[in-house]
């Protein structure tokens, strides 16, 4: 049904319609019996033309009704979908992380890329150009761009916030080993405790 306001709009304008129609016709008072029957179709029609703009006030009402609940459903549909993908994502973010912790290098009974790099070093190499922590460091990136992109949505971060807390720490390692940037893993450090400086530990 369309509004009150509209309605009393509808109203208005056709009492308007009205007035100006008899002002036109010149009629005088006390009215003829001839001008009784013209008056009256003219009554007549303007009730017409008011029931029609009524009627074609709540079918747009009815219409616009219609469009919300639509628009309503197709978003809740969509939210779904791309909850649906994010959890995909995150199974699949998770058994690729968890693959490449599995690698003997990256000592996966500690799960620290710190000891495993000092392991390497003892072992005569560098560690930085390890390949399964360049690969983890990517994922970790763009598990990050994800997260970010998807700082709107509530669905879909209640979905991610659990993933980047579990993996933070290693974020934090990747970031101290210098394979990945602090502001390319924000997503992950804001879960984890902010690092010391050198100055602030010796003023500690």
């Amino acid at each position: 049904m369309p509004s009150t306001t509209v309605i009393m709009l509808i109203v208005v304008v056709t009492l308007a319609m009205g007035a100006l129609g008899i002002a036109a016709s010149d009629l005088g008072w006390p009215l003829n019996p001839e001008h009784l029957a013209p008056l009256g179709l003219f009554a007549l029609a303007l009730a017409a033309v008011m029931s029609l703009l009524i009627m074609m006030a709540a079918l747009i009402s009815g219409l616009r009704t219609q469009h919300k609940v639509l628009a309503s459903s197709l978003e809740a549909q969509h939210r779904q979908l791309r909850a649906a993908e994010t959890a995909q994502l995150m199974e699949r973010f998770v058994h690729q992380a968890e693959a490449l912790l599995d690698k003997e290098s990256l000592d996966p009974n500690k799960r620290s890329v710190l000891r495993c790099l000092a392991i390497d070093a003892l072992r005569g190499n560098t560690g930085r150009g390890d390949p399964n922590v360049a690969r983890l460091g990517r994922l970790f990136e763009w598990l990050a761009n994800e997260a970010e992109e998807a700082k709107g949505d509530a669905t879909r971060m209640r979905l991610i916030d659990p993933i980047l807390r579990q993996y933070a720490e290693l974020a934090s390692q990747l970031c101290q080993v210098g394979e990945c940037e602090d502001e390319r893993l924000a997503a992950f450090l804001r879960h984890q405790p902010r690092r010391l400086s050198v100055d602030e530990e010796k003023a500690g």
